[in-house]
């Protein structure tokens, strides 16, 4: 029944809503009393926690998880049937749909379904800092339980929100330290729940991080766009940058919602911002939508990526800004010489290169000249790819040191892999196997995804040389299965499964069967 002091059961639900939450309540506190005092199961109480409809969960979901081609998108009924179940009318939801939505409602999926509690309450002493230490020598024959190794992370996560963002260096040799002794323990479920946890530190809210006079300034901006100013543009490009290192960490979904969320933040504040600040807002949106798309590609999400990329060229020619215009360029390039399409990889190439050559930015240009050189590559052009490495090279050679870049990530180990994989398309794969040695060499260690894929093409080169170099060949692509534990990066996992195909004739080998339990461990082969 309806409180007589409201209209309807929605305007009594939105007043206990902002009621609750002014009084500080969390999402999971508030979703147990909406359950309770509306009679609705958790599903339908955690979303109304969120004051969301369900076509808005349904949006949120098929922007996280958009289908393949031909397959359709989640509806409004979707979420309507799955909030029915176990009811006729319901559909009973996968253990994959309840931890979908319980990632869009920030909770646990054990906490969608409605149940008998026979747990033990207990409590639980706060954590420190030295309680989150890891020890990277314990004592012999101890070894940490693994829901310790959860709670730690989980605690740290809880307890650092925003600070992990601030200190993601530290956090990540977190990860990889845990992620080594879940190897070790031979843990598959640990490793998995390790990928998620490092994707959750990237989801600290945006504000957290500000002082209370820079959060009113901010929060003011988001009501009235009219009150944004460059500051608030330079906290939002701030998230962006450390969302663009996470990724670089720990992969695309370390940094997925929080960039997606940004996303749509800006483009609500674009109508009405000061003219004066609308190209750089619009910028800012451009590059927001290429990352977007960026991480769409890792996810080997090829039709979203495609459209976040048109977006942002529109939004940065519309901004005239000639260097993201050109990485965007880039960005398109590389996708599609990724599809097997070199041709269209060159036209976006050389269109990249005119426009980075209008600008001072070197690293842009030399860039420019490496995605170029990998479309000609893969389309046989031989003269022309190694024509625009020499260019490449020449444009690296002049970048003055610290000089601010969209290509912040690129440089000569980078393009010794781009030369080395050129080298292999080209049929040479003695020599690309040696530049992609120096490659391994010289490639930053905290560009996970650079070093994981350039150690699968060494990989792949040594086993494609006229004599063949095994043992070598599996001990790089083993390294880069390791790598392939801290970066997350489905694309990436693609290619190392198309590589544990091409080491089928050595199967029997020891180091090859070696490598297989690794790669099992690691989960980039399915459990026989």
């Amino acid at each position: 029944m309806v409180d007589r002091r409201y209209r309807s059961r929605r305007e009594e639900l939105a007043a206990f809503r902002a009621e609750c939450l002014s009084q500080g309540a969390g999402i999971r506190h508030l979703a147990m009393a909406i359950g309770a005092r509306f009679k609705v199961n958790s599903r339908i109480a955690y979303r109304y926690a969120h004051g969301l409809t369900q076509q808005q969960v349904a949006d949120r979901w098929n922007e996280l998880w958009p289908v393949a081609d031909g397959k359709a998108p989640v509806t409004h009924k979707n979420i309507s049937y799955w909030e029915a179940w176990p009811t006729a009318s319901g559909r009973r939801p996968s253990l994959e749909t309840l931890n979908r939505l319980a990632r869009i409602y920030r909770c646990a999926a054990s906490d969608l379904v409605d149940g008998e509690d026979h747990t033990e309450r207990q409590s639980t002493p706060s954590s420190t800092p030295r309680d989150l230490a890891v020890d990277s020598n314990p004592a012999p024959g101890v070894q940490a339980e693994p829901s310790d190794v959860v709670t730690r992370v989980d605690s740290l996560i809880a307890a650092s929100g925003a600070t992990l963002l601030g200190q993601e260096v530290n956090y990540e040799r977190l990860v990889q330290s845990l992620i080594e002794w879940a190897y070790r323990m031979k843990r598959r479920d640990i490793l998995q729940w390790l990928s998620w946890a490092a994707a959750s530190a990237a989801t600290a809210p945006v504000l957290d991080s500000l002082d209370p006079s820079e959060q009113e300034r901010t929060l003011g901006a988001f009501a009235n766009p009219s009150r944004v100013d460059a500051t608030v543009i330079d906290h939002i490009d701030g998230v962006l940058w450390r969302c663009m290192r996470q990724d670089d960490l720990l992969g695309p979904q370390a940094a997925l919602d929080t960039v997606l969320a940004q996303r749509r933040l800006v483009h609500s504040l674009l109508d009405s911002v000061p003219d004066p600040l609308r190209p750089r807002l619009l910028s800012l949106y451009a590059n927001l939508s290429r990352f977007a798309g960026w991480l769409a590609f890792d996810l080997n999400n090829h039709a979203s990526a495609t459209e976040y990329y048109e977006t942002a060229r529109a939004a940065a020619h519309e901004a005239q800004d000639t260097e993201l215009g050109a990485f965007v360029l880039c960005n398109m390039s590389h996708l599609a010489t990724w599809k097997g399409q070199p041709r269209i990889g060159i036209d976006h190439a050389i269109a990249a290169i005119g426009w980075a050559n209008q600008t001072g930015d070197n690293s842009l240009k030399a860039y420019s000249y490496d995605v170029a050189a990998r479309a000609y590559a893969m389309d046989k052009q031989e003269s022309a790819a190694r024509n625009t490495i020499d260019n490449a090279r020449n444009a690296l050679d002049i970048v003055a040191p610290e000089s601010a870049t969209h290509t912040y990530f690129y440089g000569p180990g980078l393009l010794a892999s781009t030369e080395s994989s050129c080298l292999l398309h080209l049929g040479r794969a003695e020599e690309a196997a040696r530049l992609g040695e120096v490659a391994l060499a010289e490639i930053d260690d905290a560009f996970v995804r650079n070093l994981a894929m350039t150690s699968l093409g060494v990989g792949i080169c040594h086993l494609r040389s006229a004599k063949p170099d095994v043992a070598r060949g599996v001990a790089v692509i083993g390294e880069a299965a390791r790598l392939s534990a801290h970066h997350r990066s489905a694309r990436f996992h693609q290619r190392l499964n198309r590589a544990w195909d091409t080491l089928g004739q050595w199967h029997d080998l020891p180091e090859v069967r070696a490598l297989e339990e690794q790669m099992r461990a690691y989960g980039v082969l399915a459990n026989s």
